[in-house]
C-alpha cells in the first residue's frame, strides 16, 4: 500500500492498525484501518523535536486529503494473496 498526507507547516503521519481478533464469536468482525495523524507520535509525552503538531494562535491546522493510490501494489508486495 501506498499513501500520502500533506498538513501544511506540521509533522504528519499515517497510522495503520488492524484487529485480527474480533467479536462477536463464532464469526468475529476483522478490520484494517488507515488513520491520518498530525504529529509524527501518537501523544505528546512521546513526542521528541519537531514530532508534535502545534496548533498556531489561529485555533486552526489543515490537512490536507489522505490519498491511496487507485492501482493496487505489484502481487509480490501482497503476501497475504
Amino acid at each position: 500500500m501506498a499513501a500520502g498526507l500533506r498538513a501544511d507547516g506540521q509533522p504528519a503521519s499515517i497510522a495503520l492498525g488492524r484487529d485480527l481478533g474480533g467479536h462477536p464469536q463464532p464469526r468475529p468482525y476483522r478490520s484494517a484501518g488507515v488513520e491520518p495523524m498530525l504529529g509524527r507520535v501518537f501523544g505528546p509525552a512521546d513526542a521528541g523535536p519537531d514530532a508534535a503538531a502545534c496548533v498556531p494562535a489561529s485555533d486552526e491546522v489543515r490537512c490536507g486529503a489522505c490519498r491511496c493510490p487507485a492501482t493496487p501494489a505489484p502481487k509480490e508486495h501482497r503476501p497475504w494473496i
